[in-house]
């Protein structure tokens, strides 16, 4: 017999019950790190009174991550009269791992290939798909003009590919909120997934806080582990980027 917070739970998922925070609490909904991280981007850009703010999912697959983040952005962008933008990074296709730091026993060359770009790109009501290599994708990003950036999902799998998405941190103050909710897909082990910091988006975390040498970090939050109501394994996959040296770090955005 299922306990009745699972029962609860499922429930209000199938139905969708309430608001997005009446369903986060239980989890009852699909992907809720992002609406999670979306949340913070919002609050924060409101709270430094910012006219919009953008969100981002580097690693679309199939598309349903992206699809769902838009829903959620839109949401809770609205409710707080913060316009949201939303972009999705992509390859395209499933590339080969380099070496061992790509984890080639976990990630199967060829797989989350992106099968129809064509109808992901019409489906899509705001989000923006920037397909390419994230080495060159980011840089020309960057380059643009685009809302301050305050949540970023990482799912790109690869050592290489992580580290050239952290290139969006080397972006102008004015492109950044100077706290960025991020999520990591694949830094929590199984008995398949054996992560460690000497490989895989572990690794490239290890590597970015080195070489930042504290002038900004993406570091745990473990205050994180009250009052979200996150199972254990969504609460060690979030991480939060400071930039000390962002000219709103200090700014209060307390209540």
């Amino acid at each position: 017999m299922l306990r009745p917070e699972i029962l609860i739970r499922q429930i209000v998922r199938r139905f969708g019950i309430g608001s997005l925070d009446f369903r986060l609490a239980p989890q009852a909904l699909d992907r809720p790190m992002y609406v999670f991280g979306a949340k913070q981007a919002v609050y924060l850009a409101s709270r430094l009174k910012l006219p919009s703010v953008s969100v981002i999912e580097f690693g679309v697959a199939g598309g349903a991550g992206l699809l769902a983040l838009e829903q959620y952005a839109l949401e809770i962008g609205k409710a707080h009269d913060i316009d949201v933008e939303v972009y999705g990074f992509d390859l395209g296709s499933g590339p080969p791992p380099s070496d061992y730091r790509e984890l080639g026993y976990v990630w199967k060359s060829g797989a989350y290939q992106m099968y129809d770009k064509k109808s992901l790109r019409k489906e899509l009501r705001i989000g923006r798909l920037l397909l390419g290599d994230v080495g060159e994708t980011v840089p020309q990003f960057i380059a643009g003009a685009h809302a301050p950036v305050g949540f970023i999902s990482f799912d790109l799998d690869f050592y290489s590919s992580t580290m050239n998405a952290f290139r969006i941190f080397s972006s102008q103050n004015e492109y950044l909120l100077p706290r960025i909710f991020c999520y990591f897909d694949d830094i929590v082990s199984d008995g398949h997934q054996l992560h460690r910091e000497e490989v895989g988006e572990l690794l490239a975390i290890r590597k970015f806080n080195e070489k930042e040498n504290g002038k900004s970090g993406l570091l745990a939050c473990p205050i994180l582990k009250s009052g979200t109501g996150f199972r254990a394994t969504l609460q060690d996959q979030l991480r939060v980027y400071h930039r000390f040296e962002h000219r709103d770090y200090n700014t209060y955005v307390g209540a």
